[in-house]
């Protein structure tokens, strides 16, 4: 390896350790209470360092949710069966987005930070933008699967956006209660109630067979 590479090699190794010990960080403190000097003396860099490598605090927490975004894209890549029905598809989406709660749950609970009313994050501009397009790319897919569905008869026609966000939403919703433990779902009862949300919701745009 030449000194070029190993020089990249080891500022990608910097830029990784700083965003695992950011995650740890806002998990731990929240968003708000975490500064970057909580940062730089998790990962024991100086702050002037750390400056070398992201702007401020908001390019790392959208960093940390780009990651967290590609891993759930990935998950629910790869829960696509072959020659699947769209039915099947959808469900296979259910059971990757459930398991990335349940594995990856520190970037669930970073996620939603954003979410939070009493707790408003500001991004703008080029961060707010990069955001928005690897959430859509995640989106899409679920997208896409309900427009197979229609094509193929098995749904009516509705619009594929509006029914995505639906569907969408009520995992968030179901996962959210489980966080907060405002009703008794337990980790064996919440993947059965996420199937049973996707197979109400699909029942529902079901095409009528002659």
């Amino acid at each position: 390896m030449g000194v070029i590479e190993r020089k990249e090699r080891e500022k990608q190794a910097r830029r990784q350790a700083i965003l695992d010990a950011a995650r740890e960080c806002f998990f731990r403190n929240g968003f708000d209470a975490t500064t970057i000097s909580h940062i730089a003396e998790t990962v024991e860099l100086s702050t002037g360092t750390l400056y070398l490598y992201f702007r401020n605090k908001e390019e790392i927490y959208v960093s940390i949710l780009e990651e967290g975004l590609d891993i759930l894209y990935t998950l629910m890549k790869k829960s696509e069966p072959p020659h699947a029905t769209a039915r099947e598809i959808v469900q296979g989406y259910a059971n990757a987005y459930y398991q990335f709660y349940t594995d990856y749950g520190q970037y669930f609970d970073i996620m939603f930070f954003l979410r939070r009313p009493d707790k408003q994050i500001l991004l703008e501009g080029e961060l707010k933008e990069k955001l928005e397009r690897k959430s859509l790319k995640c989106l899409s897919l679920l997208e896409s699967a309900i427009k197979q569905g229609i094509a193929e008869g098995d749904y009516r026609v509705v619009n594929p956006y509006e029914a995505s966000r639906v569907l969408w939403g009520t995992m968030n919703g179901l996962m959210l209660i489980h966080e907060k433990r405002t009703e008794e779902i337990t980790k064996q009862k919440l993947p059965r109630l996420i199937q049973v949300a996707v197979s109400l919701l699909l029942d529902g745009i079901r095409a009528k067979k002659d």
